[in-house]
Parts: C-alpha cells; sequence; structure tokens
C-alpha cells in the first residue's frame, strides 16, 4: 500500500488533507466555513498521527468497538468493522497506528444493500500492550485517563447536539452492555476529572446501559479530551457547540451546521451506510490494498 500511496502522491497530489476534504464534502459540508470560525476540520488525522500502539487510547478502543481476538497461541487479530461514512476514514487512519491493516468487504442476510468494510491486522501477543481488563484504569495519570476515555468514546460514544425546551444541551454517552465498567468509569472520571457523570440503565435486551454526560458537565469533558478525541464527526460537532456556547458564532449558523451534522434513517443519508464509497472515493490505496484476504500463518 505505502507505493501506491507515494504513486498518488506524486502523480495526482494526493494526501491525506485531500482525503479529508473529500470526506467532507461527500457529506455537503464546506470546509472553508468550519475554518472561518477557528475549526480545524482536518484536526482528527493530526490527533491520530500522534497515536502510537502504546497509548491508553488503544485500550479505550480495544474497550470500545475495537475487537481483539486470539488467532494462535502467540497472535491477536485486531479489527474494526463500520458501515458509516465518516467511521471508515476514521478507522482507516486509526488502524494504521497499530499496523497496515487488510481491509475486506462483505454484505448481511438482513441487509444485502449495505456493505461493511472490516479493517484487521494480526500482531504478536507480545507487541500488543492491551490485554488488561478496566481495573488498570486506576493506574492511569491524567494524561492516559484523557487518551483512554478519548478512545473509547471515539469507537462506541457519541456525541450529540439536541434541542431541550428553549435551548441545545450538549451530551457525551458511553455505552455498555457491562453496568458495573460504567460506574467504575464515572466514579474515575468524577475523582480525577471532577467531572459528573450519570447512568441511564439499558433494559435486558434492548440496549446497553449508558454513562451520561450533559450540559455542563459535557463541556468540562469535551475541554478536557479536546487534544485526544480524533473521530471527525464527534470532534466538528464538539467544536461547532463550543463556538455557539461561548458566543463565537451566531445561532444562524449554529443552526445550520447543527441540520448538516444530524443523522438521517434510510440510504438517502450520505453519512450512512456509504463506507465502501468513501473509502474507493477519498483513499483509493486502501481499496486496491483490500479485497479478499490472505491466509497468514504467522504474526509479528
Amino acid at each position: 500500500m505505502e507505493e501506491i500511496e507515494e504513486m498518488l502522491r506524486r502523480r495526482l497530489g494526493w494526501n491525506e488533507i485531500m482525503m479529508s476534504n473529500i470526506m467532507w464534502r461527500y457529506i455537503g459540508i464546506n470546509v472553508d466555513e468550519l475554518i472561518t470560525y477557528g475549526i480545524d476540520p482536518h484536526a482528527w488525522i493530526k490527533v491520530l498521527h500522534r497515536l502510537t500502539v502504546n497509548d491508553t487510547y488503544m485500550l479505550g478502543a480495544a474497550h470500545g468497538d475495537v475487537y481483539v481476538k486470539p488467532t494462535m497461541p502467540c497472535c491477536y487479530e485486531i479489527s474494526a468493522s463500520t458501515t458509516s461514512t465518516m467511521g471508515v476514514l476514521y478507522f482507516e487512519e486509526l488502524m494504521r497506528r497499530i499496523r497496515m491493516p487488510t481491509v475486506e468487504f462483505s454484505t448481511r442476510r438482513r441487509t444485502p444493500t449495505v456493505i461493511y468494510v472490516r479493517f484487521y491486522v494480526e500482531l504478536s501477543k507480545k507487541a500488543w500492550p492491551w490485554y488488561e481488563g478496566y481495573e488498570i484504569i486506576s493506574s492511569f495519570n491524567m494524561d492516559e485517563l484523557r487518551k483512554y476515555v478519548s478512545g473509547l468514546i471515539d469507537t462506541d460514544g457519541s456525541v450529540t447536539v439536541d434541542k431541550q425546551e428553549r435551548k441545545y444541551k450538549f451530551e457525551i454517552d458511553i455505552a455498555s452492555a457491562d453496568t458495573k465498567f460504567l460506574e467504575f468509569l464515572r466514579d474515575i472520571i468524577h475523582e480525577r476529572l471532577g467531572i459528573t457523570g450519570s447512568i441511564a440503565l439499558g433494559k435486558k435486551g434492548v440496549r446497553s446501559s449508558v454513562l451520561r454526560f450533559r450540559g455542563y458537565q459535557a463541556i468540562q469533558l469535551y475541554e478536557e479530551l479536546r487534544q485526544y478525541l480524533a473521530h471527525p464527526m464527534k470532534r466538528v460537532r464538539s467544536e461547532v457547540f463550543m463556538r455557539y456556547y461561548n458566543k463565537d458564532m451566531p445561532q444562524v449558523d449554529f443552526l445550520r451546521f447543527v441540520e448538516l451534522f444530524k443523522y438521517h434513517h434510510g440510504d438517502s443519508d450520505p453519512k450512512r451506510y456509504h463506507a465502501a464509497d468513501m473509502l474507493t472515493q477519498a483513499a483509493p490505496q486502501t481499496y486496491t490494498h483490500g479485497g479478499k484476504p490472505k491466509s497468514q500463518n504467522h504474526c509479528s
């Protein structure tokens, strides 16, 4: 894949900023309007480039939607799967921080028109430091905790802006089927960062429980995580709200962005179910590298 990237850079001027521009344009966002308000639409790439496999962000991702499973006595397969237009480039860049990923495409019987994109790498157990459970979080320093929570939110959390009565409320949620884990995380965040979250219990067999930060608590949490939160939509949605909250953005522009960022049901929303199309347009070298995975008998 490295050779294909080099060819694209030489012949077409391709780079990751161009990839990010294509992504934003695909979902109808004019990056120049974001830049006008001091919002860097490509900051997510810079955040991910600073990460390594040894950062606690990776454990947060593994406790979220990045799946780690043993494949042989000496190896793990680390993978992430998505149908999301925004998520596909995020996961591709995230997996690169571990190792150059293989990509495969698949459909499922219940949703035959939706293409799932899966990235995976094989890694020796010695090269993957994050086999611990969540109790290790107690030993993290402040910066390690911020990175961990950012990885968890980026992969398995949500950042929303909702209208409640006459105001718009900012909310950050972390979902998990393990309520004890959420209670543990809530207490650690309160103890270390002084930020209070609440837990909404999921109904059995219906949904996961959620650790929720609302209003000023969510604002405080984002300010703590700002330098590490990387998911492009979650990051930009947060930055837009912060400009509005600090009175640096008029309401008319804020409301327009809120509408553009909304996820709608159905195939007509370019933010949903277009992962494969997004990958072929914005990161063609990854698409070329993908396809049917080759069998591997070793990892390093």
